[in-house]
């Protein structure tokens, strides 16, 4: 890679703000609005209030024991 093709790179990946259009722009067509005081209790939460269970998934069951080794 030449030095002027570099320089153009590091360039985009600093630059995040048309990420961040792009993001902002693809939550507005989902309506998806993000909830400034999500916390992953409140996540844990609202996937038991729909029935949701841990233990039923191999990948949080392996969290689960991780945690009880402690």
């Amino acid at each position: 890679m030449n030095n002027g093709n570099k320089e153009g790179l590091r360039a985009f990946a600093i630059d995040k703000s048309r990420i961040r259009e792009i993001v902002a722009e693809q939550n507005r067509l989902m309506d998806f609005v993000p909830d400034p005081t999500a916390t992953p209790a409140k996540a844990r939460e609202l996937m038991r209030a729909c029935g949701v269970r841990a233990e039923d998934n191999i990948f949080s069951c392996g969290i689960i024991a991780a945690r009880d080794e402690e």
